[in-house]
This record gives C-alpha cells, structure tokens and sequence, in this order.
C-alpha cells in the first residue's frame, strides 16, 4: 500500500513547476555559503596558514575535543538523572520543577559565564564574602571558571535541557509498561536504569547528544570570554587579528569536519538502532513508579536548578536593581532591534522550511533531498563560520551591484552588506534545521492518502499546502518559530560580524560591556534576553505538556 500511494501521489503531483523551482533555488542559496567557507579554504597565505598551523592549530584542536568530551559527559549525566527522577519518581512538586529544568534554555550561556567570572574571580564576590567572614583561608579552594573547565562546566549547565527534554521524552513516551513489568518482577533501580531505561532511550540520547556536540563546537561567548582557545575562537583571532580570511576559513572548514562528523554518527547510529522495545500506555502511570527514596532526587534536581537557573537569574536580577549607573532608556532600541530580528527571521525561516518540506513531500527527488540535508550542516556551524560564508559572496554581488549603478550616474552603496537583509540571510542559514525539524516531524503525521484525495478532486498545490497541509501542522510551526525566536534572540557571532553600522542589539550590547570586563552592566541586556526568551519557552513547555497529555 506504501508504494502504491507514493506512486499516485508522485503521479498526481509530477509537473515541474514554480514550487520546485523555488525550494531548489532557496536550498542552493542557503548551501552557498557553506560552499563558500569550503572552497576558499583552498586558497590561503601560506604564510600566515603555516604560523596558524605549527603554533596554534594544535590547541585549538585539542581544546575543541576537550571541551566536546567534557559537556557530552557533563550534560548526559546532568540531562538524563534528572529526565529520570522527575519521569519515574514520585517526587513533590514534580510540574514545577519539570518545568524549571527548562528554562536555562532562555539564559544565554555567555551571560551565565558572566555571572560565575563576577562571582569566582580574585577579588569577586565570593572572595569579598569570605574575607569579610574571616574565612580567608578557603579562598585557595575557589576555582577559577576562566579556564576549559569552567567553559564546560557553563555549557553544561546551559545545554543539558536538551538532553533532558529529549530523553524525557523517551521515557514517557517508550518505557512505560516495560518498566513497570520489570520492576514487579524485582528488578533493582540500578538494573531499571542501565539494563531498560537507557537502551529504551537511546535513539533519543543519541539526538539529544548530537544537538549538544554542535551547541559545543558552535560556541563563541563562553569560550572567547574564558580565555579558551578553542576553533571557533582561532577563525575569530585568524580574521581579525591576523586579517586573513582565507586562513580563517581553512579553520571554519575543519570545524565544519568537525561537526559533519557528529551529524554522521548520529545518522549511523539511528540507522542501526534495534528496535526491541514497544510500550504502550498512558504515562501518567510513571510518576508511582518509585514512592520512596525522595531526599536524594531532590537533592539532585535542586542543586542542578541552583546552579544552573538560581544562581544566574539571582546575579542578573541583583546585578540591574542594585546598579545605580544603569540608564534604561539606553537600552530600549537595542531590545526593538533584538525581538524585531528573532521575530523577522523566525517568521521568514518558518514560511521557507514549511514551502521546502512540503515540496520535498510532493517532489520525491533526491537532489532535493540531499540539498537540504547539507542546509542541515547549517545549525552544526559556529555563528562566526557562517559570518564568513555568508559576507564574502554578499560582499562580492554589492561590489558588481554598485558598479552597475555606478556606470549609469548612481551611486547606491552597499544594498545588502549595509542592511539588516545580510542578517537575516545569515539566520535562515543558521537555524533553517531548528524550524526544519519540528515541521517535517508534523508533515510525516499526514497520510499520503490525504494528497492524493486532494489531487483526484482539483485541488492545486496551493490549496493542498494552505488549506489542508498548514492547519495540521499548525503546531509544528508553532514550536518551531517558538525556537528559532529563542536562538536568534541569543545569537551573537553573526549579529556582531554582520551588523549593520550603529545597529545594536542585546547581545551585541552584553558582548560589549562584557568584553571591557563591565560585568554588572552587562547584566541588563542579558537579563533582558532571559526575559523574553522565557516567554516563549513557556509556550513551548505548555504545548508539550498538553501533547503529553493526550497521548
């Protein structure tokens, strides 16, 4: 039946038409810059590539690796205990602090950094409270968070939502009657977790540690802020310090290795997965699982939220109310600039990633399928590699764009590299995967049966797509511009590479004021993106809930 309705529905759908034409055309202008980075990675100075190469490729690359171990590891252990005892413990207060786990996805992780850098650093607060206790002689015992420790331990702290959620997921979703069956015939906690639980998961655990990999490998905040020398921040140095793109880009491209790497094992991986387990049942049964035996998980689950959500929200907070300096009408238009980007860009990457999924749907062609699987490669890049691919070609078509105008009597400037368009350009790039994924997950729920029906009785393309297709999948875009919304608004490579002149934003903003070791008066915008990145995580936490509900 499965062929025979793919076949009807390429049947119906089969000429070629403005919709193809538009998906392929917007999937090669997206993989443009990525090609870009790729191929002027060919053409460095030797020179300057070789001083790159003998002196400080070696540790970039070891402190990338260390630092994509040390918040995998980090991360699982903190992403998937919790997903576990709030899934299978009977805990008080269990919605709530399900909840809390979620948002530090709204805190930027440069601006938690921040924090623990104010709090840790000789002469910090920390420093401040022991010596005026007397206590100096703790002090050796604080560590110091500029170092790759502390990078790993900030992004552990930031990403390990991921993790849980994901894994959470799993859980409730594919554990449900097989633990329950195992635990009355007395298998041990231990034995639930390593021998049921984890396995069950582990398609999902996989995803989770993929999403986490390329968070890692992506980030620029935390590590340039630390001192660490990490890819990303050598393609940073090698640009601007040593004015060589082309070495930079050699960089980018090594990293973008990196990150392709991560993509594949997650694809082997899910590609060899064995499928033995199939639960089904409501999962409102997990939460008895385990009655007793409360004080550790809750021990857990607060010191995670402590460190994670209490600690940084309390210096962000206290930072801005006991500032007397802060003066926040200075900060109304960047807060304008930061939500009209996320939401611009979030709206235009939903509107393309719905078109292109649907085309995909009806075109079954697997050049259109393998373009938007490298567009993919897109969210696994640092901001700054996509800065690079995406200024060079704009850079160049400005160039041809004003000597044309020119020959005719005008002088138009730079159209595209001098407006918000270079911006927007670079996020679709960026986070077409974020909406992509939620989408495509809604559109595979539609039965192909469904298209066809619509085809036999006249219906267009058109219509199929924004009558039928975008009700159902309402939700997905729903979600999906929820999240791109979120990233764009924490976003800061590309919006402080690509900027337009005077333009700023919030993140731009915190950098800044970071940057001149301003800590307390980065607080404000960071305090800001937090805020407004809470907001739509609710919804998305509130959407979840009520799918969990029903299933």
């Amino acid at each position: 039946m499965r062929i025979v309705i793919n076949n009807i529905s390429t049947y119906a759908f089969n000429k070629f038409s403005p919709w193809l034409v538009f998906s392929i055309f917007i999937a090669l202008l997206i993989s443009l810059p990525l090609l870009v980075i790729i191929f002027s990675s060919y053409n460095v100075d030797q020179n300057t590539w070789q001083h790159v190469y003998k002196y400080l490729f070696p540790a970039y690359v070891a402190n990338s690796l260390t630092l994509l171990i040390g918040v995998i590891v980090f991360t699982v252990l903190l992403g998937v205990l919790a997903a576990w005892f709030t899934s299978f413990y009977n805990i008080p207060f269990k919605k709530t602090i399900s909840l809390l786990l979620v948002l530090p996805i709204a805190i930027p992780p440069y601006a938690v950094a921040y924090c623990y850098a104010d709090l840790t650093d000789k002469g910090g607060k920390i420093f401040g409270w022991l010596n005026a206790m007397g206590a100096e002689q703790l002090l050796p015992l604080i560590p110091s968070i500029r170092s790759i420790y502390g990078a790993i331990f900030v992004l552990g702290l930031t990403l390990f939502p991921y993790v849980y959620l994901i894994t959470k997921y799993a859980f409730n979703n594919n554990a449900i009657n097989i633990m329950e069956s195992a635990a009355n015939l007395g298998a041990s906690r231990f034995k639930l977790f390593t021998k049921f639980a984890l396995p069950i998961s582990r398609p999902a655990l996989v995803a989770a540690i993929t999403l986490v990999a390329m968070e890692s490998l992506a980030d620029f905040g935390v590590v340039h802020f630390l001192g660490v020398n990490s890819l990303s921040v050598g393609i940073y140095k090698a640009w601007f310090g040593l004015d060589d793109v082309s070495s930079s880009a050699r960089l980018a491209t090594i990293l973008l290795l990196f990150s392709l790497s991560a993509i594949l094992l997650e694809r082997f991986f899910r590609k060899h997965k064995q499928e033995k387990f199939v639960s089904y049942g409501k999962n409102a049964q997990v939460s008895i699982l385990f009655k007793s035996s409360k004080l550790i998980p809750l021990f857990f689950l607060g010191g995670v939220l402590f460190f994670s959500l209490f600690v940084p929200l309390i210096w962000l907070s206290s930072s801005v109310l006991l500032n007397k300096f802060i003066n926040f009408s200075d900060i109304l238009y960047p807060t304008y600039n930061s939500v009209k980007l996320a939401f611009l860009g979030a709206i235009i990457t939903v509107i393309i990633a719905s078109i292109i999924i649907f085309t995909k749907r009806i075109y079954k062609i697997n050049f259109l399928s393998f373009l938007l699987n490298f567009t993919k490669i897109g969210y696994a890049s640092p901001g700054i590699v996509i800065a690079i691919g995406v200024i060079t070609p704009v850079i160049y078509f400005d160039k041809k764009i004003n000597y044309f105008f020119n020959s005719l009597g005008f002088d138009v400037g730079l159209v595209f590299s001098s407006s918000i368009l270079i911006l927007l350009f670079a996020y679709l790039v960026r986070f077409l995967s974020v909406a992509f994924n939620p989408i495509e997950a809604g559109i595979e729920k539609i039965s192909e049966k469904i298209d066809y029906s619509a085809a036999s009785l006249g219906a267009t393309k058109g219509v199929l797509f924004y009558k039928i297709h975008i009700p159902m999948i309402f939700v997905s875009c729903l979600i999906g511009f929820l999240l791109v919304f979120i990233d764009i608004l924490k976003e800061l490579p590309v919006t402080l590479i690509l900027r337009p002149l005077n333009f700023n934003t919030l993140s731009i903003y915190t950098f800044e004021y970071a940057s001149s070791e301003q800590l307390v008066l980065a607080a404000l915008p960071a305090l800001l993106i937090t805020i407004i990145g809470l907001i739509p995580l609710l919804f998305i936490n509130k959407i979840m809930n009520s799918h969990m509900e029903n299933i």
